[in-house]
């Protein structure tokens, strides 16, 4: 590749003073070039280029008047720096300006939580439910039912207390709820002491007549006890009121009548004449 000396010397004097009386169209170096050549031919140029000294100027200034750009454009940049960070501190999401930092205190007022008064299921004395039910057969179908049955009957009479028991206590509670979440918990949680009970219903069983009244008594009761928990938990779960309409009032009734066999002996029936 030929070198820029090459190139000059290959220029006529014609061209290389040409380069000398027009240095704002070249660069400084090559009109320096250009002269030294026509001086090495032993020829000075005409006349001094009249603007040689600006142009000489522009690229040799002296280093302090070139830092003097270089720290102004620094200042420049670090007020830019500085507007862009106060910018994003103030404008950022909040989750990005989280990251890395540590939580702040929180205040005892933020630390408190809203109680729900919510009233637990009470424990309730199933075996004395069964006992009782039990003492109203009558000895002799007692005496004389296998212990398979008897174990089957008392069986299926604590799985009925078990159910009917914590679903009178929900009913009663119906309108005194606080908290509709924690009332839908417990329906459903009773709701699963039926089913309990309605799995051992599937099966027959070879019981005395007492007992299978008991059963027969219990089977419709546990119908209208899930019915009733069924509306009150899709009353719950939309937040309307918690009360029982005349159908569902009326089975109730039906249930407490037909509970009250399990519960003590009928007395007998009295005539005065």
């Amino acid at each position: 590749m030929s070198s820029a000396t090459d190139v000059l010397r290959a220029k006529t004097d014609a061209e290389l003073q040409f380069f000398v009386d027009n240095p704002n169209f070249y660069h400084a170096d090559l009109i320096t070039n250009a002269r030294q050549e026509l001086r090495r031919r032993g020829i000075a140029p005409l006349r001094p280029a009249a603007s040689e000294a600006s142009v000489t100027t522009a690229y040799d200034e002296s280093p302090a008047s070139n830092r003097r750009p270089l720290v102004l454009g620094l200042v420049l940049l670090l007020l830019l720096a500085g507007v862009a960070g106060f910018f994003w501190k103030t404008h950022a999401p909040a989750s990005s300006r989280s990251l890395g930092r540590q939580p702040d205190k929180l205040s005892p007022d933020s630390l408190k939580l809203e109680s729900v008064v919510a009233t637990p299921i009470p424990t309730f004395d199933n075996d004395r439910n069964v006992a009782q039910q039990l003492a109203l057969v009558p000895a002799a179908e007692r005496s004389s039912a296998s212990a398979q049955a008897l174990r089957q009957y008392k069986g299926l009479c604590q799985r009925f207390w078990r159910a009917q028991n914590p679903t009178i206590f929900l009913i009663n509670q119906a309108g005194r709820q606080q908290s509709y979440q924690v009332y839908t918990a417990q329906l459903r949680l009773v709701q699963g002491q039926w089913n309990d009970l309605y799995k051992g219903l599937v099966y027959s069983y070879k019981l005395s007549p007492t007992m299978m009244d008991h059963l027969a008594r219990m089977r419709v009761i546990a119908r209208i006890q899930r019915m009733t928990l069924t509306k009150l938990e899709a009353a719950a779960s939309n937040n309307m009121p918690l009360v029982l309409d005349g159908r569902t009032q009326l089975a109730q009734d039906t249930a407490q009548h037909l509970l009250a066999p399990l519960q003590h002996r009928a007395a007998p029936l009295s005539i005065h004449l």
